[in-house]
């Protein structure tokens, strides 16, 4: 979950620091950029390791574990893309804890 959550750090910075636009490119400038490779290895690695867990645990049990880390990435968002907090993300990321609790009992 901890690697999901920093690839996508890494990928969401390196695309804000991009001038991507829709051309070829422009696409393959963004895709081979530090911080986007970065992201993406990471992200890569997060899939590895999600394929070890799936071979433990029920998919029913892993699948829905897995929606925490968009608590996380709310969190990251706001911290360190200054994105803005409302009461919204409050309630959703309750609505998400409350669904993982109920699928975990």
């Amino acid at each position: 979950m901890f690697l999901a959550v920093t690839g996508q750090l890494f990928i969401k910075r390196g695309v804000v620091a991009s001038s991507l636009h829709p051309s070829i490119l422009s696409i393959l400038q963004t895709l081979f950029s530090p911080l986007i490779l970065i992201g993406l290895s990471v992200y890569g690695a997060s899939s590895i390791i999600w394929l070890f867990v799936l071979q433990k645990f029920p998919l029913s049990v892993a699948y829905p574990a897995l929606s925490l880390t968009y608590i996380f990435i709310v969190a990251i968002s706001i911290f360190f893309f200054k994105e803005p907090f409302s009461y919204y993300k409050v309630s959703g990321i309750f609505l998400i804890v409350l669904g993982v609790y109920f699928l975990f009992k």
